[in-house]
């Protein structure tokens, strides 16, 4: 057939064979060029990035948290424990859609629908590789309702892990505290590196004081898993270390004492050791389950517990600021006694009133009580007495004489939110007052002043301190609630030594001789307030105190609503000339210190002499 086509018509198509034949040779040149270069950079610059991705799409690292050290009172009773609890965890970089995730568990009946903003917010805070819980303390059917829904929610998964337990629930739950989830404050306060995010934190007291204690180191291990995620086998360990184990200086058997003699009211109990600061026993009342709140409460239930009116999360042992009363009176005497104010042998005579110039209404007193010396005062606690002491004195002097008993500051006790109280004086009252007026210092509030009202607030934990500077006759040991450490890595024991501090010097003994014998008069004698609330001739020493809460309420007895009734208060310490135990009482709305708070006083003595009395503060 060529013959018969032109040499041109042949010419022609050599050439567009041969331009095919360079356009395809280019083409695949070109491709194969594309395909080399790629292949290069893949195995050569990309090789060490694709064999780590490689490994990982094989070997899983998952962190183990450690258990937590456990918490003992002095005689090794357990106050805070480890217990098991299956919890639903998280991996955020698992979950292919974390929303849609969530409200499927909310569908589930498992998560409530307000849980899961707080829960994206914490995946945003978090190391996407580390494991979240997202549910702690899962119950049978929610452990079973997730198994069957188990390849519905990748990244999810049902753990057991160790959780807080208090086996003594309420009675130690302001002193001991309770933990949660890891927040970003947490994160700020606390190294990161020290958790896996599974576990959880202290949030109160001793359990978020000694946190760096408590907490041990987490382990690391290397798993084998397949393209589903499945673990196939375990390539590689590093065990965690257990936290360490604390013993604190309270006594259980004070503590439940103290507990149950304050069952139904609002207050705070704090018993301690004047010979080296140990706290013995620390109540506060309403209290709450620290349990119940470790293993985690919704929302809606922790905002309940929180604005109850009663306050059950508040320590008032450390934080609750109270009108001393008439507790201050034996301080006041003590210092009236060494300023020369009075003299120890001198009576007053006390008509039931006292007056001042140009004011129109006298200051009552709530007895009349006659001829009364510093002990007689004392004992059967006169206001008239005090007034007069406090007049001659003044409020400069009152208010410094009364700061070496260390109120008006917090005790350094190893508890967070610890309050100062208040002692108030002429700087004190142009500071907190904005109005000019108002600043201005009046003498009968020098008057009352005398009697431990007006402006005047201390906390149990400072009372039960300025009672043992008492005891101790003008020093005193700085109140701690850590006993001894023992690590774990060592088997060593550290013990937290007694620090001495002396607040009062150069007193005569003499004067606190009388002291002395006013408080044991208070409990010992006729006419003392706390007389009959003791056995006979106990071998103790106390102060009876009320406080008003509303003073302008004449109504008496069982027309007084309890909101507005006095606050009792007892402070008193024990043996009398070799004081072992101090204890402080506060009853809100209990009426007096002789009827309110004494006999929890009482109760917490006698429970003292009954279990051996110098054994209890000397046991390890």
């Amino acid at each position: 057939m060529d013959n018969f086509k032109t040499k041109q018509a042949q010419e022609a198509e050599r050439s567009v064979f041969l331009n095919r034949i360079i356009f395809s040779s280019v083409a695949i040149l070109f491709l194969g060029g594309l395909i080399i270069s790629r292949l290069i950079y893949l195995m050569v610059i990309e090789s060490d990035a694709l064999s780590l991705r490689s490994v990982n799409n094989t070997l899983r690292t998952q962190s183990i948290p450690a258990p937590r050290g456990l918490i003992y009172d002095r005689n090794y009773e357990v106050i805070a424990e480890n217990k098991p609890k299956f919890q639903l965890e998280m991996v955020p970089e698992q979950v292919n859609q974390l929303e849609n995730s969530l409200l499927y568990l909310a569908d589930l009946g498992i998560l409530t629908r307000d849980e899961i903003t707080i829960i994206e917010e914490r995946v945003r805070r978090n190391y996407q590789f580390k494991s979240i819980v997202i549910k702690r303390n899962l119950d049978d059917r929610e452990i079973a309702i997730l198994a069957n829904n188990r390849m519905l929610l990748k990244g999810f998964d049902i753990k057991s892990r160790l959780t807080r337990n208090y086996p003594q629930n309420e009675i130690y739950a302001h002193v001991v505290g309770y933990m949660g989830s890891i927040s970003s404050s947490d994160y700020e306060r606390f190294n990161p590196s020290f958790y896996t995010g599974k576990e959880q934190i202290g949030k109160s007291a001793i359990e978020r004081e000694y946190e760096h204690i408590l907490r041990g180191t987490p382990g690391m291990q290397k798993l084998l898993v397949n393209v589903r995620g499945r673990v196939m086998d375990q390539v590689e360990k590093d065990a965690f270390a257990t936290g360490n184990d604390i013993m604190l200086t309270l006594n259980s058997e004070l503590q439940k004492t103290a507990y149950e003699s304050m069952s139904g009211r609002k207050g705070s109990v704090v018993a301690l050791d004047p010979r080296n600061g140990e706290i013995l026993a620390m109540i506060s009342l309403p209290s709450f389950d620290p349990t119940a709140i470790s293993l985690g409460l919704s929302q809606a239930e922790f905002d309940k517990l929180n604005s109850n009116t009663k306050r059950p999360l508040f320590n008032r042992a450390i934080a609750g600021q109270y009108p001393p009363g008439s507790t201050v009176k034996p301080m006041l005497a003590l210092g009236a006694l060494d300023m020369g104010i009075v003299d120890s042998e001198y009576f007053h005579t006390c008509e039931g009133e006292f007056k001042l110039p140009n004011y129109s209404r006298p200051f009552g007193d709530w007895a009349t009580h006659g001829s009364v010396n510093a002990k007689r005062a004392i004992q059967a606690s006169c206001d008239v007495y005090f007034y007069e002491s406090a007049v001659e004195m003044g409020i400069e002097r009152m208010s410094a004489f009364l700061k070496k008993f260390n109120l008006g500051k917090e005790t350094k006790i190893d508890l967070a939110s610890e309050k100062d109280g208040v002692v108030p004086n002429r700087e004190w009252k142009k500071t907190n007052f904005k109005s000019k007026q108002n600043q201005n210092w009046y003498l009968g509030e020098t008057v009352i002043a005398g009697i431990g009202q007006g402006y005047m607030l201390a906390t149990p934990l400072q009372l039960a301190y300025a009672t043992s500077i008492i005891a101790n006759r003008g020093h005193a040991f700085k109140p701690h609630i850590l006993k001894q450490i023992y690590l774990k890595d060592s088997d060593e024991i550290l013990k937290n030594e007694a620090e001495r501090i002396d607040h009062l010097i150069d007193i005569d003994q003499q004067y606190w001789d009388v002291v002395f014998d006013g408080m044991n008069a208070v409990v010992n004698e006729q006419r003392g307030t706390a007389f009959g609330v003791f056995p006979e001739n106990s071998d103790i020493a106390g102060k009876t105190g009320t406080s008003q809460v509303f003073s302008m309420d004449k109504r008496s007895g069982d027309d007084v609503p309890e909101e507005l009734r006095d606050h009792g208060l007892f402070i008193g310490f024990a043996p009398i000339n070799n004081p072992e135990i101090v204890i402080a009482v506060i009853v809100e709305n209990g009426g007096g210190g002789r009827v309110a708070a004494a006999p929890v006083a009482e109760k917490i003595f006698s429970k003292f002499l009954e279990i051996g009395g110098r054994e209890v503060n000397e046991s390890n």
